[in-house]
C-alpha cells in the first residue's frame, strides 16, 4: 500500500498501513494482521519496531522541548499527554539533560568547544571560557559526518544553569554525554548548529530512560 504525505510517497506493507490509519483515527479496536506467512510477519514486526523507536525519539524530544519552553512548564499536563507517571516523566527528561525539579535545579549548558588537534576555540573567546569545566569527546561519538570525523573536541560548559536562563529552544532534547565524568550537557543552539547543521534527532539514543 502506498502512503503519501505532500509530495512524498512511501510503500508500506498493507497491515502496517492499516494499523497506522487506525492509530491516527484513534480507533480502540486493534485488527490482527492479515498476513499469515512467517517471513511476511517478521518483516512487519521489524518495520513496526523501527517506526516505534523513531516515534519514541520524536516523542521524547518533543517532551523535552515542551519542558524547556518556559520558566515553569506544566509537567502534570505533559505527563498526561505522554501517558506516563510523574516519576517516568522525570526519568525521561533527566535522560535528556533536564532537571528533575525545575524550580531548584539547572542544566549543564555547553557553550563552546575546542578542536584539540589544533587548539582552535569555537563560538567563544578565551576569556569567555576561562575557568569553565570541560569534557572531551571524539567527534564521531556525537555526530556522523565526513568532515572532521575522528577529531577530538573539548566542550566547555556552565554548570547548573537555570532552565529558564538556558534558552535551549530547538536544541532542547539533544545532549552530549561523558560517561567517565558522569556529565550530561545540554547544548546551546549555536553549538548545535556548529556541530550538526540543521536540527535533527539524536540517532544514538532510542530513548531517555
Amino acid at each position: 500500500m502506498r502512503i503519501s504525505i505532500g509530495d512524498e510517497y512511501v510503500e508500506v506493507p498493507d497491515d502496517l498501513a492499516r494499523a497506522l490509519l487506525a492509530a491516527l483515527r484513534g480507533e480502540r479496536l486493534v485488527e490482527p494482521p492479515q498476513a499469515v506467512d512467517f517471513d511476511d510477519l517478521v518483516v512487519l514486526v521489524a518495520r513496526i519496531s523501527r517506526l516505534t523507536q523513531h516515534l519514541t525519539v520524536v516523542k521524547e524530544v518533543a517532551m523535552s522541548r515542551a519542558d524547556a519552553a518556559g520558566a515553569y512548564s506544566n509537567r502534570r499536563a505533559l505527563a498526561i499527554a505522554a501517558a506516563m507517571s510523574a516519576s517516568q516523566l522525570g526519568r525521561v527528561l533527566q535522560g535528556h539533560g533536564l532537571p528533575k525539579d525545575r524550580r531548584t535545579d539547572g542544566v549543564d549548558l555547553v557553550v563552546a568547544f575546542r578542536t584539540t588537534d589544533d587548539g582552535v576555540l569555537h563560538l567563544a573567546e578565551e576569556e569567555d571560557v576561562a575557568g569553565l569545566p570541560t569534557f572531551t569527546l571524539p567527534f564521531d561519538s556525537v555526530a556522523d559526518s565526513t568532515q572532521d570525523t575522528g577529531r577530538e573536541l573539548t566542550f566547555y560548559y556552565r554548570p547548573q544553569v537555570p532552565i529558564a536562563a538556558a534558552a535551549l529552544g530547538r536544541s532542547a532534547g539533544y545532549t552530549l554525554r561523558d560517561a567517565d565524568q558522569n556529565v550530561i550537557g545540554c547544548v546551546t543552539e549555536d553549538v548545535f548548529d556548529a556541530l550538526f547543521g540543521d536540527p535533527r534527532l539524536d540517532p544514538t539514543r532510542p530513548n531517555g530512560r
